[in-house]
Parts: structure tokens; C-alpha cells; sequence
């Protein structure tokens, strides 16, 4: 176990982080943007919608006033581009994740397209500069994760070149894998998820939910740990992290998310003690161990977004599937998350059924409220 005891966690959505280290004995700090009712531990409200490390975060932690030696810190969501927030952050504890200049690296996607290109890796085909497309092409965001800023490109729109870029869009079902790795370039895949997403109005294709422990046939597995591998040895990754791919002709990589992800919890109880110690270890003590999986047991998750603009007056606690609850008299505004609505089962199909059901208790709690 590791010395210190103070660990913060920076990001959005950040209730079943706090839960899973809820065991460990240790100050938890939660600077969340969305601070909901059902966080473990110390709360304090990140006003960055999507959770960013930035000015505010620093100055709670800075008036926090704790020992830099006693003190970890995990970023689940990304930095702002006005500073080095990585560097000001390294002043009040050790950040147990990547290293920024890994992070900005895989966010350069020209250079990154021309390195999976080398090693053979398939990928829609990116472009970053207007062309006459014949086929439906993405605009992405290089900043954003789950989805956010992904919309379908139609005509005489320009991308901002320092941000954005144009991505084919391939039919097929989106799945992630999530693994964990250490500084010897050693790594386990921890599972694989089926993704869902959404249309709001953040995105044409925001992340929405997931189903765990995914089957594949062994030479999809084999590609997958080729790609794991590739990224581990020429980014040096540590700790928890996924990667989004589509599953079509063949498999199609969308995306690496070098930090520990939201459908991570789905596995926490195969990773020892909990998926953010696992994390930790990994890191700290190039500690690896993964239990062997339950592959009886099938997780879901939805998060429900809000299609209109209220404050929220209903406590969602009596339901024991429902996450990342607001509290009474949050503000939700149009496309915001609600909740997340939760389901496990030995049977795919049956988990399933058990989340829309629960789906469908939770929308008759939210009457009058449009549930996207």
C-alpha cells in the first residue's frame, strides 16, 4: 500500500471512482464539475463543464494547503490549453497517470496517422484539409473525449485547423478495450466493452453507455494486443487506458484515451482491490494483476441526457441501479447528463432487459422531464 493519504481526483462523472477507492481508508478529494449527491469523500465544484484542469481547480487544491509528498493525484479528464496545468499541478502532489508531453503527442494525429500507417494498423482514412467528399465524413476534436464535438460533416462548414479535423465514417459497431500497462512496457488487457452513443446537442455520436465483457474470437484478440502493444511501446503508457475501435470488415482503431475511462468500473472487482488502486500500483509499483474474469457476469450502463433545461427536484437515491445523482435543485441544461442507469445480469440479453426496465422506472420518476 502506498504512503500517502491524500488522493484527488479531477474530472466529471467521478462518483464510481471515489466508490472504488472508498475501501482504502484514505482522504478522498473529488473536484468534479458535475458534484453529485452520491460522490464518496471531500466534493468541490470544478464550473468547467467537462471537468478540465484550470485556474479554479488549482486554487482549491492550492487553499487545500496539503503536503506534496503525502498527496497522489488522478486526472480523468484533460488540461486546459491555456498553461502547463500539468506542470503547476506537479507542484502539490505526485499525478499518477501519463505524462503530458505523451498526451499531446497522441493528440497530434498527423503524425500519429502516419505511425499507424506504418505499423499497419487500419484506421478511417483522416483528411485536414477540405476535399470533395464522396462518402459521410466526421468532424472531430482533438481535445475532447466521449464523443463530445463529433458531428457530421456537411457542406461549407470549416474546422478549426489547430483543433479539429475531418474523419471517414465507417458503418459498424463501436467497442473499447480497456488495459493497463507499467514503465516496462508490460500491459494486460483488464476487458472489452460494446459502445453506445447518442445524438445530443454536444454531439451527433456522444458516448452514452456500455455493455462489458465482450467475447472475440482469438485473431481479433491477437490485432488487439498488436495495437495495445504499439501504443505501450512507442508512448511509454502506464496505468489504466482504452482504446475505441470499430468493428466492421475488419477492425478499424478510432481513438486512444491515455487516462482511466468511464466504463473502467465495470470491472472493478477484478482488478485487486478496486480499479483506481490497480491503477496506482501499476504505476508506483509496476504492479499488474488482474483476477481472471467472470465471464457469466454482463454489466450495462446508460446515461440518461436531459433535452431541455430544468432544475432538478427529485431524489433518484431510492433506486439502487442509479449513479452520479444531482442533488436537489442542480441546474440541467439542454444535452447535460441526468444520471446513469445501471444493470447486471449472467445473461447478456437478460441485463439488457433489466436496464431498459430500469430505464423506464427512472423516466416515470423524471415525468414531464424529456429524456434524450
Amino acid at each position: 500500500m502506498f504512503h500517502q493519504n491524500n488522493i484527488i481526483l479531477i474530472g466529471n462523472s467521478l462518483v464510481e471512482q471515489s466508490k472504488s477507492l472508498n475501501s482504502l481508508k484514505k482522504r478522498i478529494i473529488n473536484i468534479d464539475s458535475f458534484n453529485d449527491s452520491d460522490l464518496e469523500g471531500e466534493n468541490y465544484l470544478n464550473p468547467d463543464p467537462l471537468g478540465f484542469v484550470n485556474d479554479e481547480v488549482i486554487l482549491i487544491i492550492k487553499k487545500l494547503n496539503l503536503k506534496k509528498d503525502d498527496t497522489l493525484i488522478i486526472v480523468s479528464s484533460d488540461y486546459d490549453k491555456n498553461k502547463n496545468y500539468f506542470s503547476i499541478l506537479q507542484q502539490y502532489g505526485k499525478i499518477i497517470g501519463n505524462d503530458y508531453n505523451t498526451i499531446l503527442k497522441l493528440k497530434d494525429h498527423v503524425n500519429l496517422s502516419k505511425k499507424l500507417k506504418k505499423h499497419k494498423i487500419k484506421y478511417p482514412k483522416r483528411f485536414f484539409l477540405k476535399e470533395n467528399f464522396k462518402k459521410t465524413v466526421l468532424i472531430k476534436n482533438s481535445f475532447l473525449s466521449g464523443g463530445l464535438g463529433i458531428k457530421e460533416y456537411k457542406s461549407n462548414i470549416d474546422i478549426y485547423k489547430n483543433e479539429e479535423y475531418f474523419e471517414e465514417y465507417i458503418e459498424g459497431q463501436a467497442y473499447s478495450v480497456l488495459f493497463i500497462s507499467n514503465k516496462n512496457k508490460k500491459f494486460k488487457i483488464i476487458g472489452i466493452n460494446k459502445i453506445f452513443n447518442k445524438k445530443t446537442t454536444h454531439s451527433d455520436f456522444c458516448f452514452s453507455g456500455a455493455c462489458s465483457n465482450v467475447a472475440l474470437d482469438n485473431s481479433k484478440l491477437d490485432y488487439l494486443n498488436y495495437i495495445i502493444n504499439f501504443f505501450v511501446n512507442e508512448y511509454n503508457l502506464v496505468g489504466i487506458n482504452g482504446i475505441d475501435f470499430i468493428l466492421s470488415n475488419d477492425i478499424y482503431f478510432l481513438e486512444i484515451n491515455p487516462r482511466i475511462t468511464q466504463t473502467c468500473f465495470l470491472y472493478n472487482d477484478i482488478l485487486s482491490n478496486g480499479y483506481i488502486l490497480a491503477h496506482i500500483n501499476s504505476i508506483l509499483y509496476s504492479d499488474l494483476h488482474v483476477k481472471e474474469r467472470n465471464s457469466k457476469k454482463v454489466s450495462f450502463f446508460e446515461n440518461l441526457f436531459s433535452s431541455i433545461s430544468f432544475n432538478m427536484n427529485i431524489d433518484l437515491s431510492e433506486f439502487s441501479f442509479v449513479s452520479n445523482i444531482p442533488k436537489t435543485n442542480t441546474s440541467i441544461a439542454v444535452g447535460d447528463p441526468i444520471c446513469t442507469v445501471n444493470s447486471c445480469s449472467s445473461d447478456e440479453k437478460k441485463a439488457k432487459n433489466l436496464l431498459l426496465n430500469n430505464i423506464s422506472l427512472v423516466k416515470k420518476q423524471l415525468k414531464n422531464i424529456e429524456i434524450i
